[in-house]
């Protein structure tokens, strides 16, 4: 049986948790056919599928509202951030050669701490690009040079999320670099888990919702990003719709007091979220960063219409999907 090393630094907690549910489902399927090693952030880790979960220092740089947003208003959060970079690389460094690497954003997992880790070391070494990651590589024009050797150095292969964040992280790199990871890189949007969903009036049930009510529902962090003040809106003038936000955030407070008719559910557990997606006529989506949105494939995994702005790859995929409606910015 392989040996997989998963570095990341959003990973669940507990098997509700909703940080990271995209990789931790992507863990449980590794779990079914090799041994599977993860390294994340915060010391009071617990395994979750049958994989073995090494807990690093740094915990406080990241999770819940996000890395970047922690380090607006924060920069003693990048001394965090560098504790876990130095303990993942040291951790690689020491640890077996194991058969492959995956490593979840593109920084700091791939780069540097895989790249640096596995120096000198042959094994496959895989950087998923996700999003928030793609975007700050692409700010960094002084360093993207230097990243794009490491990963070259170090045998990477890409696999991106969208065909959005393929396009934004490869072009800008120069035109070699370019050129060889491209060639060997992939999109693939991260897995989403839905066991347990209940149908609608079921789930309608079980959240005490009015079976015959209108219902919208906006799933987002609460921060300047999502938007979620644009989907309020679009959502308020729609007559007699109700609308839930499941998520929370510094934004919270402006957005309660300036949208007093939405209801706030705040940060749930992953199962409740779903649920309420799985309750709603439509979910609306008015961020306009986004690579494979979870929220959005999971509505259209569940049944649940979609309303959204053009982000990512959503354009193509309204093209074969009457469900998911893009809608014009104002």
């Amino acid at each position: 049986m392989k040996n997989i090393v998963v570095v990341t630094t959003s990973y669940p907690r507990h098997a509700g948790d909703a940080e990271g549910h995209f990789i931790g489902a992507e863990v449980r399927r590794l779990c079914g056919e090799a041994r599977v090693s993860v390294l994340a952030p915060g010391c009071d880790r617990s395994a979750l599928w049958g994989e073995r979960v090494i807990g690093l220092p740094g915990g406080d740089a990241f999770g819940f509202p996000g890395a970047l947003e922690k380090l607006r208003h924060s920069k003693r959060h990048l001394l965090g951030a560098s504790r876990f970079v130095l303990a993942a690389s040291d951790w690689l460094r020491r640890a077996p050669l194991p058969d492959r690497v995956i490593a979840h954003f593109l920084l700091p997992c791939g780069v540097p701490v895989a790249t640096r880790g596995l120096q000198g070391r042959s094994t496959e070494l895989e950087v998923v690009v996700h999003g928030s990651d793609a975007r700050l590589f692409a700010r960094l024009p002084a360093v993207r040079a230097h990243l794009g050797r490491e990963l070259l150095r170090a045998g990477a292969r890409l696999r991106f999320v969208s065909s959005e964040l393929r396009e934004l992280v490869l072009h800008s790199l120069p035109a070699e670099q370019h050129a060889s990871l491209a060639a060997t890189s992939r999109i693939e949007p991260s897995p989403i888990d839905l066991y347990g969903v209940p149908a609608k009036l079921e789930a309608r049930r079980r959240l005490q919702l009015d079976p015959r009510s209108k219902l919208a529902v906006i799933v987002a962090r609460l921060v300047p990003g999502k938007r979620v003040a644009v989907a309020l809106e679009a959502c308020r003038r729609v007559p007699s719709l109700g609308c839930y936000v499941i998520g929370d955030g510094p934004e919270r407070v402006q957005l309660t007091s300036r949208f007093p008719q939405a209801h706030f559910v705040g940060h749930v557990e992953r199962p409740v979220a779903l649920s309420y997606i799985a309750a709603a006529d439509v979910l609306v989506s008015a961020s306009l960063q986004e690579g494979a949105p979870s929220a959005i494939r999971e509505a259209r995994a569940l049944g649940t219409p979609v309303v959204c702005l053009d982000a990512g790859d959503l354009q193509s995929w309204a093209a074969n999907d009457p469900g998911l409606s893009i809608a014009q910015p104002r």
